[in-house]
């Protein structure tokens, strides 16, 4: 009963599409394995608990009409404002907890030098079986490298859920993320960024999220549900599950049901994704249940579609960090970017890889 309870977990987590990282389970290779290990180093733990939804806004877009100077002489929109709600407690650098509901959830923060500026913000999501202290070192985002935008580099620590859980995930609560959905990390995210509003001058009109594997797809996730909040998303290797192609990318070993936002072409937005090749895939006991390569390749008409400007940058080193985007270059396509702005790169990609095409709506 314990091997196939555990088959059954491996291939249900797997369906989700992504894979796990150090041997999270017994049907796991080690890293170097190929095709189902999230190559970014360590393995763990997190906070294996959960909570509810904290009830805050959907939609933290823009409230207002009118153009505001950017500093660049160029009227922009408005920047979006945040009314999520800050359940207590000092964030500070270094380690922090707040309460979500009714559990405690834990996050790092990195601080820019000088936090008297209007400080940007960009959320980092581990992979599958990560932690938030290894993601943080081998993701390497500093808060100063954009002297001009300083940003608040936050790396959450997941719940540890798991797919036969309720609510059911894959450590992030990818499943179901509409408003009225009872998601234990979008409730997680509004708090983190509530608190950060109501402690720090942000400057709303950058925000970004970044993601690994997991944590990518719960970065797709994000921007589904707030398409005007986020001024640019990074993905790496993972998969957009409001989009029909991509979901039938996995196999139906175990019935779920997606609930993501559909996207829509008149909100816009800006995405930078990057994918391994074929050895960019998540499988187990031999087979391979997702190839994000191929979910790349299927994001990239349907996000053409949605209205959004992807920056695709692709490798051949299987699933892991793109190994020619550095953190600095991670942060000078984030903070290029401004909510409800054009994006500059639509004039070159100067500065990226040359692994990386732009695709335009």
């Amino acid at each position: 009963m314990r091997t196939t309870l555990t088959s059954l977990l491996s291939l249900t987590a797997l369906a989700l599409g992504i894979a796990a990282c150090g041997g999270a389970t017994a049907d796991f290779e080690p890293n170097g394995g190929g095709t189902d290990t999230e190559n970014t180093g360590g393995a763990g733990g997190g906070d294996n608990e959960d909570e509810s939804d904290a009830g805050t806004p959907d939609d933290a877009g823009p409230q207002e009409d009118g153009a505001v100077d950017d500093g660049g002489g160029q009227n922009e929109p408005p920047p979006p404002t945040i009314e999520f709600a800050c359940p207590g407690g000092t964030i500070a650098a270094g380690s922090n907890k707040i309460t979500v509901g009714s559990r405690d959830r834990t996050f790092l923060v990195d601080l820019p030098s000088d936090t008297s500026k209007p400080l940007g913000v960009v959320f980092a999501w581990h992979g599958y079986g990560d932690n938030a202290n290894n993601f943080r070192s081998a993701l390497g985002l500093d808060p100063n490298a954009d002297s001009a935008h300083p940003l608040i580099v936050v790396t959450p620590e997941d719940a540890g859920l798991q797919p036969l859980q309720t609510p059911r995930g894959l450590d992030w609560d990818i499943l179901a993320g509409k408003p009225g959905d009872d998601n234990i990390d979008i409730a997680f995210f509004e708090a983190m960024l509530g608190c950060l509003n109501e402690q720090y001058t942000l400057d709303t009109a950058r925000i970004y999220s970044v993601g690994f594997s997991a944590g990518s797809v719960f970065t797709a996730l994000l921007h589904s549900r707030y398409p005007h909040l986020f001024a640019a998303t990074v993905h790496f290797s993972g998969a957009w599950m409001n989009d029909s192609e991509e979901t039938k990318l996995v196999p139906n070993f175990v019935p779920l049901t997606w609930s993501w936002p559909e996207l829509d072409a008149a909100d816009g937005g800006h995405v930078l994704l990057t994918h391994g090749g074929s050895s960019d895939a998540v499988g187990a006991m031999g087979f391979t249940l997702i190839n994000l390569e191929d979910a790349a390749k299927a994001a990239l008409p349907f996000l053409k579609a949605a209205g959004r400007t992807v920056v695709d940058c692709a490798h051949d080193e299987g699933h892991t960090l793109h190994p020619e985007l550095s953190p600095a270059m991670v942060v000078k396509y984030l903070t290029a970017h401004r909510a409800g702005a054009a994006s500059p790169f639509t004039n070159g990609l100067e500065g990226l890889p040359a692994s990386c095409t732009l695709h335009e709506p």
